[in-house]
């Protein structure tokens, strides 16, 4: 029987590099969670854990900006879904994405509380000269709306990726059941 050959590009790195649930046990790192990673549901692709695993890149994705793809891994483990789908749904937030998503994140934070649509009221920002501090002054002006409309955004994202990942799991399922009878008759 032939071996199957490694992936070619670059996600031959990432399946040399991402350890699986045999391997859990021999990184130093992952030693301490090993005996939660080794539950079957947060390696497997099934109905359950994979639209689990969106939703939570997804919300962890929009809501931490930082160590997000570590984060909705572990979280994936009390909530039983798949650690990689949940680490690969975090990469929709990156440097190319962070801007539009804070800028629209205020816009509607600014829509929920009922703010004036502008950012910044200019006579209150005239009495502060330097660039600092206006910066900082359009920070605190806009920080409640930029939090409340990332976690609406963070929400929003969960719920339409759970939805949308079970509506293609279980199109994609029926299908390949419809093949199988297909083979077969």
């Amino acid at each position: 029987m032939a071996e199957a050959s490694p992936p070619a590009g670059r996600f031959h790195w990432f399946t040399r590099h991402i350890p699986t649930r045999e391997t859990v046990h021999q990184h130093r790192l992952l030693r301490p969670f090993a005996p939660h990673l080794t539950h079957s549901s947060l390696w497997r692709m099934t109905r359950r854990s994979v639209p689990r695993g969106v939703a939570l890149g997804l919300f962890v994705a929009v809501l931490i900006p930082v160590m997000h793809t570590f984060v909705a891994a572990l979280l994936a483990i009390p909530a039983r879904a798949n650690v990689a789908i949940a680490a690969v749904f975090t990469m929709v937030v990156n440097p190319i994405t962070i801007p539009p998503l804070y800028y629209a994140a205020y816009r509607i934070g600014s829509w929920e509380l009922h703010h004036d649509a502008t950012l910044v009221d200019p006579k209150a920002a005239e009495r502060f000269t330097g660039e600092l501090s206006r910066l900082l002054f359009w920070v605190h002006q806009a920080s409640g709306s930029i939090a409340i409309g990332v976690l609406t955004i963070a929400v929003a994202s969960a719920v339409l990726g759970y939805v949308g990942a079970s509506l293609v799991w279980g199109f994609w399922s029926r299908s390949r059941w419809q093949q199988r009878r297909r083979a077969r008759g």
